[in-house]
């Protein structure tokens, strides 16, 4: 599976940069949060934040 880009709608960013499954914004992400919000995001899971901010 292709990890969209965090920046695009289809990688679950909003418009202000905050990713569409945590509360944190993109640039705050390092690679597993990318992946992990993009998977959370793509296939409509719930489950909590795993960033570590």
């Amino acid at each position: 599976m292709a990890i969209s880009d965090p920046g695009s709608a289809e990688g679950g960013a909003r418009a202000d940069d905050t990713c569409a499954a945590c509360v944190h914004s993109w640039s705050e992400h390092d690679a597993l949060g990318v992946r992990y919000c993009t998977a959370t995001t793509t296939f409509t899971l719930v489950r909590g934040c795993i960033c570590g901010g």
